[in-house]
Parts: C-alpha cells; structure tokens; sequence
C-alpha cells in the first residue's frame, strides 16, 4: 500500500501547477506536492500532519465538511469552491477535484488556485450590488453598513469607517465606524483627526501609511478620499484582514466604492436640502405650513390614543404692516427671524414651533397636565417679545396677539381645533388697545 505521492511518480507531482493533497478520514494531511509553497505558501513539511481545516477560511469551514463527508461516502467531487488561508494572511480560492481511495481510506485532492477569476466574479458582483445599494439606499449609515457586509465578504474588510465634511473648523463627521472582529476596536475619533491632519492626499498613501494599535495588536488601515462636486467631502478607511494590505485589484474595487459612497453622500445631502426646502420655511427655518399640519394630526391621533391633553398657541405679530411700510421688507424679515428665535426658547424640545406664513405663527404643546400650562406659555411668549428687538435700522417694541386652543377641551378634530385658535388670536386682537387709539408700534413703547 503506497501512501506518498512522491513514491508514485514524485517529478510529476512537484512540477504539476495544481496541487496534489493525500487526506484521512479523519482530516489530517497526510502528503501533498510541492505546488503547496506556490499556492498556499507552505513548504509540504508545514502542512503534512496539520488538519486541513487549519487551513480553510473559517467561514467556508461548514461547506467544506459536508463536501469531504459526500466524498468518503465514494462521490467525486468536480469543482467544488472554497477559500484557504494564504501563509501571509490573505485569501486564496481554490478548485477542487476530489475522490475517495476506499483501499488506502484516503481522500486524493487536486486543488488548483482560480483566486484571480474569482476576484474578477466578486468584484463584478460587488459592482451590482453597490450600485444597487446606493441606488436604493434611503439612509446613509444603512448603506455603509451594506457595503461593509459586500466588501468583508468580497475582499476581507472586517473594519470600515466613513467621515465627511473635512473642515478646519468643525473637523468631520463619523457617518459609520465598525469593526466585524470583536477583539479590535475602531480608531477613535481623536485618532482619525491626527490621520486626517496629517494627511494632504490620502489617496496615494501606502496601505501601511496609516496604522492604530487597539488591544495590543497593530492594525493596517488604507485611507481612500471620498469626491464631490466641490472637491474632497470625507475618506474612507479599511482594515484588511490580515494587516499586509490589499492587492492592486483589489485596490481598485475599494476605489470603485469610495466613488459609490461618495454618490450617495452627495444624494443623500441633496434629498436633505430638498426634503428641508418643501418642509420648513425658507425665513426663518421653521416648520411650514406643511410639516406643521402633519404634526398635528398625528399629535392629535396620539393624543387620543393616550387620552392626554394639547394645546395650539397661534401667535400673531401685531401691526406688522407698519413694520414693512415704515423701514421696508429687510427690517420686517429680519424681525420675523427673532421672533422665530424667541418663540423656540420658550418652547420645551417635544414642541413644534411653525410659521404658517407672514406674521403668523403657531405652537403646538403636547402632553399638557393642565388648561393653565398653555396660558403660562403664552405668558413667556408675551414676555419674550416684549423686550426691543434689534434690526439693522432701529430696535422695534413689538406686541403680539395669542389665540389657545386645547384639545379636547375646545375640540376633538384638527380642523376644529385650528379653528377654534384662530379665532381666539383674532379676538385677542381686536382687543388690543393699540388696535383702538391707532398707537404706533414703532414709537418706543414697550
């Protein structure tokens, strides 16, 4: 009984291209070709007595026994596909042909290296699915935590991290920071600013040019820019899995997806300005008219949901007109700005405060404990804005007329509930003394 390649024919064996695996049932090498150290990076000596799982990517560990389980039941097995670990820490995938030598209960492999189709196959799929992710993807974290999943599966990225809006003023966001393997943590914020300080174009750098030590070990990070319109708008940062770097393919496929991620960086702020230009007002920042109807009908839904009380202040600017006529619209608009300013500090954080148009403005309180809640807001309000408001012509003495409306109290739909507010700031107008002896608002009074 022969149990050694090299016996049979061992000139044939060492110059094949593929290599040759003798394995028992059990798993462990028994002989292999001197092709091993081309492939794998192994001499013969440092596999023969190892388990071939040893070998094998961890998560390929499953498929891999249920193949050798279907090959010693007497299946041969014609290009099944796995990845092996490389000597220097990367992957290689491998092509099996395999049968089962019942008379030496031994496994007879040949394995011939397919990683560079392989990369060309993954990296055509990871193209797809980027562009499709970044196509559909709605939020940005959600699609760097997409891509992170198609890169670690594609070319080894157990860590990724996203910045963006590189300034020297306010420094940069951290969009995603995330590492797959629990014994390494991400670079810390201070440390991504030191590489970002440091680094005038991160793109050419080395792949061992940027490197942080978490948990004793040392991690290789490559720094890619990520492009906008207007130049550099965030990088892009990657931990290989084996911290030697990543080959020029597959430096190329991570360049792919800086471009992707920096699409999606500059589609998503592009749906932001437009979702805050049809949702908020343009003046003074406000919700509109729009945002605010939809949170009140849903404040109202939840409310009688909990059986709890609301209020709606509707705030009017008094004698406003006069502002425009006596100093012009850029006074008028510069007034509405503070006023907008002011209703927002005496409003609590759960509030909205809207402008619904012109000089009119509106609160909308949840959770009141008591009818008395809303009148003490509407107290802070006429307080507020009773003290002299700066313009860039003259420091203006405003009043403003506030109608309260409580639900259920005064009504238990929106439509009512709106209805019954403004006709409550209509009459608190009309009982505005000023409304009455035709005072000037701009006279000084306070």
């Amino acid at each position: 009984m022969v149990h050694s390649i090299r016996s049979l024919s061992a000139n044939i064996a060492d110059l094949l291209l593929d290599v040759v695996f003798l394995v028992d049932r059990h798993g462990v090498i028994v002989d292999v070709s001197a092709g091993s150290e081309r492939i794998l990076g192994y001499r013969p000596t440092e596999l023969i007595g190892r388990h071939i799982l040893d070998f094998v990517v961890p998560e390929d560990h499953d498929r891999t026994l249920a193949e050798s389980a279907r090959i010693a039941a007497g299946q041969d097995s014609i290009g099944f596909e796995n990845r092996y670990l490389h000597k220097e820490g990367h992957w290689v995938d491998v092509m099996w042909s395999a049968r089962w030598i019942a008379d030496q209960n031994l496994r007879l492999g040949v394995a011939r290296d397919v990683t560079l189709r392989k990369r060309a196959e993954r990296r055509q799929a990871a193209t797809y699915a980027i562009s499709e992710a970044a196509f559909v993807a709605g939020d940005l974290a959600g699609l760097c935590a997409d891509i992170h999943g198609i890169l670690d599966r594609m070319v080894g990225a157990p860590g990724m991290v996203v910045v963006t809006d590189p300034t020297a003023q306010q420094g940069f966001k951290v969009i995603y920071r995330r590492d797959h393997d629990e014994r390494t943590r991400p670079p810390s914020r201070a440390c991504l600013a030191r590489w970002r300080a440091a680094t005038s174009n991160p793109d050419t750098l080395a792949p061992d040019a940027v490197r942080h030590v978490a948990a004793g070990r040392l991690n290789t990070w490559l720094m890619i820019d990520l492009k906008g319109p207007a130049g550099t708008i965030g990088a892009l940062l990657l931990r290989d899995r084996a911290g030697t770097g990543y080959s020029p393919a597959d430096r190329g496929l991570l360049r792919f997806v800086a471009v992707q991620v920096g699409l999606a960086l500059e589609r998503k702020r592009l749906h932001d300005d437009l979702m805050r230009s049809a949702c908020h007002d343009e003046l003074t920042g406000l919700p509109n008219r729009r945002l605010f109807f939809d949170r009140v009908r849903t404040a109202v839904a939840r409310a009688r949901r909990s059986q709890s009380r609301l209020g709606l202040l509707y705030v009017d600017v008094d004698e406003f007109k006069q502002v425009n006529d006596h100093h012009g619209h850029a006074t008028g608009d510069a007034l509405l700005r503070e006023v907008a300013a002011r209703l927002v500090e005496c409003a609590r954080e759960s509030d909205t405060v809207a402008r619904l148009g012109g000089d009119e403005f509106v609160l909308l309180l949840e959770d009141l404990q008591a009818p008395e809640d809303a009148d003490r807001c509407a107290d802070k309000i006429r307080a507020a804005l009773a003290q002299p408001v700066p313009t860039p012509c003259v420091p203006l003495h405003i009043g403003v007329s506030i109608g309260i409306a409580l639900f259920p109290d005064h009504a238990d739909q929106v439509e009512t509930l709106l209805m019954h507010a403004d006709a409550r700031m209509y009459a608190a107008k009309r009982a505005h003394p000023c409304q009455a002896d035709g005072a000037d608002p701009l006279s000084g009074r306070s």
